[in-house]
């Protein structure tokens, strides 16, 4: 497997996890800093930021989809979701 594709997943499966949805929700909702500027911050911090806006955006999108009456059922291989 890749080195940016396993990275990938490392840091969605993070996202996903307990300690990453607490970490997320300092960053994007209580003002929380990785760091004091922008440009200090690191490659994995600035992919687990975006990590966690885009994970975020689907949990929105599917919570209006079910206040819709759709369900939509996500299939993934390997147990990856």
């Amino acid at each position: 497997m890749p080195r940016k594709l396993k990275k990938k997943l490392e840091v969605e499966s993070f996202v996903r996890s307990q300690e990453g949805q607490e970490l997320a929700t300092l960053c994007l909702d209580c003002g929380y800093k990785l760091a004091e500027s922008p440009r200090d911050l690191t490659r994995d911090q600035i992919l687990f930021l975006i990590a966690a806006l885009a994970f975020r955006a689907e949990q929105l999108a599917q919570a209006k989809l079910s206040t819709q009456g759709i369900t939509r059922i996500n299939i993934s291989e390997g147990g990856e979701e």
